[in-house]
């Protein structure tokens, strides 16, 4: 890095560190329902750092699937945007420059740092209320975690940064800071070392005070909740730690998502953001009728719409959220016109019922912003992400009206039917009609959304738990996130003193015998009765045990041992759970919490009449009695491939058959069932999972800003450029070997920091 270039760029992110925002813009708490007088110009700070994040929303989006594989260009894509898909290659190295377009300025980040860094040294924590609760404590928490999250996503984006904990306030700071040749840089490799017993401390402060509220943000009308634009501390470190990626970190993560997952919030903080078991929430229907040769796609429910209060039984947790007029705040409309929907904002006014003595007052303004279709989009998904959604089977029951669970099928050429997020359109152009797909997640419910993107969500942090528990060596456990969910319920797992499969028989050997006798008992461990009848055989040829001695009527009892792998007859809903998993918990898996309990969900099981029937008649498995509890969850995989019952032995996604499809395609080996448990492919094991989930992540998060990032993070953990280089090269359908050869340089990944 040029000392010149950080210069100019810390002194411009010097100047806006020092600004805050108006208590008129979309990120003030309405001021009829509060009042401060304590601290009230850090309050300003806060709010003022809140608003400062907007400006990295839509890049957050656009720098994470623009260089990932399941967004791809138009005809209509601007050379700024395709730099960006290119990675600066391919005549794009000028438009691919810091500031040269609105989504390539990494002072905006440092904007948020500096600020931070500033709020950190000015706040007075140790003032406190009548009732001794801090004034800013709160915030506090929220600014460290705010911080971290910035600073990980400079380095997802830039690889290696300038990293600094002070304010620069003047350029005598800078300068003190640039004099300084080995002055600090973080990776993601060592980002969590820099930050991590900080954020570890504000988690305390998070489970003792909770979240600040201050109800709605916006002036009159409900924009976004504040509890939807807080950043869990839980969440963010553990992110850290994943970015990481050794075993030990990643079981540090899986320890801050656990604790998120099952935290509950202080008795006088109600609306804390809380996850909790993954409930239905939303799901997608795969139909094909007969006669027809496409398949119809149908979506219920949506978590990008939801302005209320975080609670367990909603889907989204942190958002950034945008305005719905410029004169409120920040209004947030590029990533729905880069993906095809324009937005018009329209104004109105109306009276407020309650009346002040200032007539003013009394006149409101109201705005909304509506979104149209737009052929000439820049951005679509990629045939890539058509791929990944084909290879899935979908699944449903078929029968009759009296016994719809007859049999379990995959239904033909339908794959994942959470592409009902890119549906097809019919546009008119006067008289041309005109068809195209459009990712309705930049136009959620079909309207414009100020929760949206969306940071965290319920199945973000549930995938990203799978991922830190398989690293960390229960990849079992990992996939019934992806199946089964997990919860508080005892029908859930499989007991490991009763229900694993017992080895074949009764071993004997005669009594008389003694010498070597421990030797001969490791080998029936180790190998079984072939083994051992093997070694009396040949004690008997070398003249050491006498023949007649070798009668099964004198015999020496060998007890049989278990398989790591259930016994056929296990009744759990997560009965695929190896048994060395189930019997060493640590800290991080205990399910049994009363955290973890949900209220009842009802759980549709789709099926049809016959194989092509027209319509889908719905039921509910298993319900609260049928499993003897009434904490009940969601595996994220049927939330696009088919609700199904939860204990589905027959379905195409078990355990055993995606791990050994993972494993052949990476390592043309077949594994059987003994194989997977044995002990002995441990790694092609953990390997495979993390595909399952990598695909998943794909499947669930797509068009919301992670990809790029989920993908650099697993080919980075396993040393690995051509995992990243492969994802990326084949977006388009075939293999770029141009671009794949590019992305096989690690340093081609990321963006170049800013030059003169």
């Amino acid at each position: 890095m040029k000392r010149k270039s950080i210069i100019s760029l810390l002194i411009f992110s010097m100047g806006l560190g020092m600004m805050t925002t108006s208590c008129e813009d979309m990120l003030s708490p309405d001021s009829e329902r509060h009042s401060y007088t304590v601290a009230q110009d850090t309050l300003y700070s806060y709010w003022g750092i809140l608003k400062s994040l907007q400006n990295v929303a839509e890049r957050y989006i656009i720098l994470g699937e623009c260089r990932a594989d399941l967004v791809g260009g138009t005809s209509y894509v601007s050379d700024t945007i395709n730099a960006i898909l290119n990675f600066g290659q391919n005549g794009y190295a000028e438009k691919y420059k810091d500031g040269s377009c609105r989504y390539l300025k990494a002072s905006d980040y440092y904007h948020i740092i500096n600020s931070c860094n500033s709020y950190i040294a000015r706040c007075d924590t140790i003032r406190t209320t009548g009732t001794l609760q801090p004034y800013m404590l709160k915030e506090y928490a929220q600014v460290e975690a705010i911080r971290a999250w910035t600073y990980l996503q400079l380095v997802q984006v830039y690889g290696r940064v300038p990293f600094y904990l002070e304010p620069m306030l003047t350029t005598d700071d800078i300068n003190e800071f640039m004099s300084n040749p080995n002055h600090p840089t973080v990776t993601t490799d060592n980002l969590v070392d820099m930050l991590g017993d900080r954020l570890q401390a504000m988690c305390k402060v998070e489970k003792l005070y909770g979240y600040p509220q201050y109800e709605n943000y916006g002036r009159t009308r409900t924009v976004c909740h504040s509890t939807k634009c807080m950043f869990p501390t839980y969440l963010v470190l553990g992110d850290l730690y994943l970015a990481k990626g050794d075993a030990a970190s990643c079981a540090k993560a899986a320890q801050c998502y656990y604790d998120y997952i099952t935290y509950l919030p202080p008795e006088t903080n109600s609306i804390t953001p809380y996850c909790g078991p993954l409930r239905v929430s939303y799901y997608s229907i795969g139909n094909i009728m007969e006669g027809e040769d496409e398949p119809d796609y149908i979506r219920t429910g949506n978590p990008y719409t939801e302005s209320g209060k975080v609670s367990y039984s909603t889907e989204a947790i942190t958002c950034i959220p945008s305005s719905t007029n410029k004169l409120w705040g920040t209004v947030l409309t590029g990533v729905n016109q880069l993906f095809g929907f324009n937005a018009t904002i329209s104004v109105s006014t109306y009276r407020n019922s309650n009346t002040t003595d200032n007539e003013d007052d009394d006149v409101m303004t109201s705005s909304s912003i509506s979104l149209s279709m737009n052929m000439d989009r820049e951005l679509t998904a990629s045939k890539g992400y058509e791929a990944l959604c084909d290879s899935q089977k979908y699944e449903c029951y078929i029968g009759t009206s009296t016994d719809p669970m007859t049999e379990l099928i995959v239904l033909p050429d339908v794959g994942d039917a959470r592409r009902s997020w890119t549906p097809e359109y019919i546009i008119y152009n006067g008289d041309e009609m005109q068809y195209g797909h459009f990712v309705t997640k930049q136009n959620p419910g079909g309207s414009f959304t100020t929760c949206y993107p969306m940071i965290y969500r319920k199945a973000t942090v549930w995938l990203r738990y799978a991922e830190a528990l398989n690293r960390a060596g229960y990849p079992s456990y990992a996939f019934a996130i992806l199946k089964s969910g997990l919860c508080n319920n005892d029908n859930w797992y499989p007991d490991p003193e009763t229900d694993y499969a017992i080895k074949d028989t009764i071993f004997c050997y005669p009594y008389e015998y003694t010498k070597d006798e421990e030797t001969i008992q490791d080998t029936v461990r180790a190998t079984g009765r072939e083994a051992f009848v093997a070694a009396l055989q040949k004690l008997v040829a070398e003249e050491k045990l006498a023949e007649e001695n070798f009668k099964e009527k004198d015999v020496f009892i060998e007890a049989a041992s278990t398989y790591n792998y259930p016994d056929e007859t296990a009744t759990a809903v997560c009965y695929y759970l190896d048994k060395r998993e189930v019997s060493n918990l640590p800290p991080y898996m205990d399910y049994t919490s009363a955290q973890m309990k949900t209220n009842i969900t009802s759980v549709p099981i789709i099926y049809k009449l016959d194989t092509y029937a027209n319509g889908y008649s719905m039921t509910s498995y298993p319900s609260g009695t049928s499993v003897g509890e009434n904490y009940l969850t969601a595996g994220i995989h049927s939330r696009g491939c088919g609700r199904i019952a939860y204990d589905e032995r027959n379905s195409s996604f078990n355990y055993v058959d995606q791990v050994a499809k993972k494993v052949k395609e990476n390592h043309g080996i077949n594994l059987t069932k003994n194989d997977i448990y044995s002990g002995d492919y441990d790694d092609f094991v953990k390997e495979a999972v993390e595909d399952l989930i990598i695909d998943e992540m794909g499947l669930e998060l797509a068009f919301e800003g992670t990809r790029f990032f989920d993908l650099t993070r697993v080919a980075h953990r396993r040393n690995d450029p051509s995992y990243f280089a492969k994802h990326v090269a084949k977006r388009n359908g075939e293999m770029d070997m141009n671009l794949y050869n590019i992305l096989l340089n690690e340093k081609n990944w990321y963006l170049p920091f800013p030059e003169e």
